[in-house]
């Protein structure tokens, strides 16, 4: 094996980056360990959406008009933050006008794969797990979340 001859400063970068990954790696399992798997969320979803059609609550959108915006609000983030349309996603989150259409589209979108420059970013999430991790501004979550709000939508992100 070849003496590669590092300086102590490269060296010393080496260590930091090392360091870095692990400590990524480490919060990320950690992370895993408390939250929910994103199929035990789609079936919560699916049986309080069973729920709220029981007490009379009528979605203003089939499942599979919620599906078509769903596949429209993946499109405008699947690959990296670079290449995101956030003016479609808001739009498309503002669709929604009571709780069972929050539900339906949250249905809808199921757990889906985000990339970031073309290689897999995490596990598969729900919607809200993606909204969650950032995706959209604050100003623009502070915008849905009023506008969830002005509609008596429970919900928030």
């Amino acid at each position: 094996m070849k003496d590669l001859n590092l300086t102590q400063q490269q060296k010393k970068y080496i260590g930091y980056t090392l360091l870095g990954i692990g400590a990524f790696l480490v919060i990320r399992k950690l992370k895993n360990s408390f939250t929910k798997p994103s199929k035990e969320t789609i079936q919560d979803v699916i049986e309080e959406a069973g729920e709220l059609k029981k007490q009379g609550m009528q979605p203003t959108r089939s499942l599979g008009q919620w599906k078509l915006v769903a596949d429209s609000i993946y499109n405008s983030m699947k690959f990296s933050a670079t290449s995101d349309n956030k003016e479609n996603i808001e739009r498309q989150l503002k669709m929604v006008q009571n709780d069972l259409d929050f539900l339906l589209l949250t249905q809808a979108y199921g757990v889906r794969q985000h990339y970031v420059f073309a290689i897999p970013d995490g596990d598969k999430t729900t919607l809200i797990g993606q909204i969650g991790t950032g995706e959209l501004s604050d100003k623009r979550i502070k915008s849905i979340n009023a506008d969830y709000a002005s509609k008596g939508i429970k919900f928030r992100f």
